[in-house]
């Protein structure tokens, strides 16, 4: 109840000279209407008194300001979160799970092979080398969105291994191609290593079809490429040595 509405009645009641039933009607009628004020009434705002005088919505205090900002960088940390699990979850990924450390999001993913291991390092901005070794896992740090991002990866020594131990290795963009087997691409057609272009670049054809294209230009439009060491090695390749010219590891 509005502790005005009697102060309000009396002054109805000598300013007009009414009865007080009726200036109380009048009193309540203002009342409603939000013509008279309440002392106790806050509309959702709290003011705080400046240290220099008048009145201010911010907080006062810096601990409040820091309590704040941190409200907003762990909802923007839930919102990047969402998108990540979002728009990685499926099948190819190696997406084990998403969670929130704070304001910082930690990803964890089942690493496969070299190629998988860099799209996860470009998707979540991780370009230092500075990795973290652990038991079975390497811990590398990113951001999405401007959001600090910790990647768990499991089996990635493994992935780089087998990298390692390639027939006819030839690097592109950070991964590691054993020209030696077929690999397969993202629409499930496999290319198998044909020879050179003058510049060393690798030449591959698809299996069905004559025509000749630089592994560099299949991996961007086809990509993943994904070896298939389960089906029948390129005829030939295995007996070479080496790749002559081109990025080699």
């Amino acid at each position: 109840m509005n502790k005005n509405l009697p102060a309000a009645a009396d002054l109805i009641v000598s300013t007009i000279g009414c009865s007080r039933s009726y200036a109380e009607t009048l009193a309540h009628a203002l009342n409603k209407a939000g013509l008279l004020v309440d002392p106790e009434r806050t509309h959702g705002i709290v003011l705080h008194r400046r240290a220099t005088g008048g009145w201010s919505r911010t907080p006062r205090t810096e601990l409040e300001t820091q309590a704040l900002a941190w409200d907003r960088s762990c909802r923007r940390a839930a919102d990047v979160a969402a998108r990540i699990e979002k728009e990685c979850r499926g099948a190819g990924s190696g997406l084990l799970g998403v969670r929130l450390d704070g304001d910082r999001i930690l990803v964890s993913a089942q690493i496969t092979d070299t190629q998988q291991l860099a799209e996860w390092r470009a998707y979540l901005g991780i370009t230092s080398d500075d990795v973290q070794p652990l038991e079975y896992v390497d811990v590398e740090q990113g951001h999405r969105d401007g959001v600090a991002v910790g990647l768990t990866a499991y089996d990635a020594r493994e992935a780089a291994a087998r990298a390692a131990a390639a027939t006819m290795p030839y690097r592109h963009g950070g991964v590691v191609y054993d020209l030696a087997i077929p690999h397969e691409d993202a629409q499930g057609d496999v290319w198998d290593y044909v020879g050179l272009r003058e510049d060393g670049t690798p030449l591959l054809t698809m299996r069905g079809a004559a025509e000749r294209c630089s592994l560099p230009n299949v991996v961007e439009y086809v990509g993943p490429l994904s070896p298939r060491r389960d089906a029948e090695s390129v005829p030939g390749v295995r007996e070479a040595a080496d790749v002559e010219g081109g990025e080699r590891s």
